[in-house]
């Protein structure tokens, strides 16, 4: 395979970024499972029932949240005060048992949440329940029971409790929050009396409905949200979904309609974190970053593209939260004898490496690549990968990267190896430590030249240069040559053989004189003219 590597000068024509990683970790938290991740990814609370939900972080490690039996924690701010419920001895149920309820947990000790006035406790474990708290501590959210025997979304803040109603005539539920006290966006579900029990909702505090995968029964649930509440993600029949209010919902993949299957949270960079069901009760944990074009299974993105060992025996069911700046994701996986444990996979902090552009081009029977960046960190270079439809992904050569640099910086790379086919090309971004994250994926339709043609040069006039294209559907001996109005022959520009495809030339006339000239190109029994314009 013929390749070739060019340094090269390109013009900025989109966005992107793909974020080099330092060296991954699997951390086992032990048993039970990982409910969430602080924003700024200091804290992880989880639960064990029926022991007492738990607080992690790496500089304290695992500790318990005393209660009385077991309690919960669903979510922790960037400070450490977790969201959940505890069993309160002072709220008794009418059975004369302890009860339920939702609180926060700050240094190991519950702080009871209170409930709306005049509803009371139904029994031991229905009055109110705690999910989400925002960043910066200011709001929780989660449900109260009604004496009706339905629940409805609820948030608290300083003054205390706030409903935010159930516009389907069922229960509601709010499971997270972004923002503060005084501007938040809150995310759920709200159920509709006579269809779906659950629906896409977010509040803000006003309700939105934000409809589903099936229009005519929209099931579904919001899970998590970014810091700042633009980008909200869960699922609507089985189909795990993002949602933005100027797309509206965005499906993740739909392979697993009419399952259990939900997006659970995003970063601020776009990764989003979630499970899906291949069948009833097979739950599969998956992560989706924003260049890809579909999700992948966690399990094999940590062995395959994070090369973490030691895993192969473990399922991995449930990948549930993920900071702000996408360095830790916590779920629950089971080992080997079926034991479920909260699990940290650990990324650090992503090193980014901006690529500003990614585009790819068939000229001259090869397919041009095209790329550039305007920040490096620790960039070894990139390895340059192609697919077909029935092929999977090959490495077809390496382009070295600047190192760390601030300056943009221009790519090349040329694919010759090329025939009649659609081709598919990625970058994988490769540090010096040898960690590694790919680009988004760029295609190429490459398709054979049906006959001879010569085209209008560009731009025409000109001064003094102009590009010449032209195509041949066969190998074969090429002339073409520039006259005068003479008739006589001033310049050739290609006399050679030539491969099939599509070609351009570029014309220098500086040491001709102004005026109008002839180019004709002949190949065979094809012969044609074109008239250029030379004005200086």
């Amino acid at each position: 395979m013929k390749t070739r590597f060019i340094f090269v000068s390109l013009f900025v024509i989109l966005s992107l970024q793909i974020s080099a990683q330092t060296t991954p970790e699997f951390i086992d938290l032990g048993p039970g499972g990982a409910a969430k991740v602080s924003n700024n990814a200091t804290y992880v609370v989880g639960n064990n029932y029926p022991s007492p939900a738990w607080i992690w972080s790496e500089a304290s490690g695992r500790v318990n949240l005393n209660a009385i039996n077991y309690s919960e924690a669903f979510g922790v701010s960037d400070n450490g005060i977790v969201a959940g419920s505890f069993i309160d001895s002072n709220l008794i149920a009418p059975s004369g048992n302890p009860t339920l309820r939702a609180g926060t947990n700050q240094n190991g000790v519950w702080d009871s949440l209170p409930g709306y006035p005049g509803y009371p406790v139904l029994d031991e474990m229905s009055y109110n329940y705690g999910y989400g708290i925002s960043g910066d501590g200011s709001i929780i959210v989660g449900m109260q029971w009604l004496p009706t025997w339905k629940a409805e979304a609820c948030y608290w803040d300083q003054s205390g409790i706030h409903m935010l109603g159930r516009t389907g005539g069922g229960s509601s539920r709010a499971n997270d929050v972004a923002g503060n006290e005084t501007n938040f966006i809150i995310a759920g579900w709200d159920g509709d009396i006579s269809g779906p029990d659950r629906r896409a909702f977010y509040w803000d505090p006003t309700p939105h409905y934000m409809g589903g995968y099936d229009t005519t029964y929209p099931v579904g649930s919001c899970e998590g949200l970014n810091s700042d509440g633009s980008k909200i993600v869960g699922g609507s029949a089985g189909a795990p979904f993002v949602w933005t209010e100027t797309n509206g919902m965005e499906w993740l993949t739909l392979n697993y309609l009419n399952y259990a299957s939900y997006a659970k949270d995003i970063s601020d960079n776009g990764i989003i974190v979630g499970y899906v069901s291949p069948s009833v009760g097979n739950y599969v944990a998956f992560i989706k970053r924003p260049e890809w074009n579909d999700i992948v299974y966690l399990k094999t993105y940590m062995i395959d593209s994070l090369g973490i060992t030691g895993i192969s025996n473990w399922t991995f069911s449930f990948a549930n939260s993920i900071s702000a700046d996408g360095s830790k994701i916590v779920g629950t996986a089971y080992d080997g004898s079926g034991g479920s444990h909260a699990y940290v996979l650990k990324l650090s902090a992503p090193v980014p490496v901006e690529l500003t552009s990614f585009s790819a081009d068939y000229n001259n029977n090869s397919v041009e690549l095209h790329w550039s960046t305007s920040t490096e960190t620790n960039n070894r270079g990139f390895s340059i990968e192609r697919k077909t439809s029935n092929s999977d992904w090959a490495d077809i050569g390496f382009v070295s990267g600047r190192g760390t640099t601030t300056e943009t910086n221009f790519y090349n790379f040329i694919d010759d190896a090329v025939s009649s086919n659609k081709y598919y090309y990625r970058l994988k971004q490769i540090d010096f430590d040898g960690s590694f994250e790919y680009s988004k994926i760029v295609e190429v339709d490459v398709n054979p030249v049906a006959e001879f043609s010569l085209s209008q040069n560009y731009p025409n006039p000109f001064n003094p240069s102009t590009t010449i294209e032209f195509n041949i559907p066969r190998q074969g001996l090429v002339n073409i040559s520039v006259y005068n109005l003479l008739g006589e022959k001033v310049v050739t520009l290609v006399n050679d053989f030539m491969e099939s495809g599509k070609h351009k030339i570029q014309f220098n006339a500086s040491e001709l004189a102004s005026g109008i000239y002839m180019v004709k190109m002949s190949s065979g029994n094809f012969s044609d003219v074109i008239k250029i314009n030379l004005l200086k």
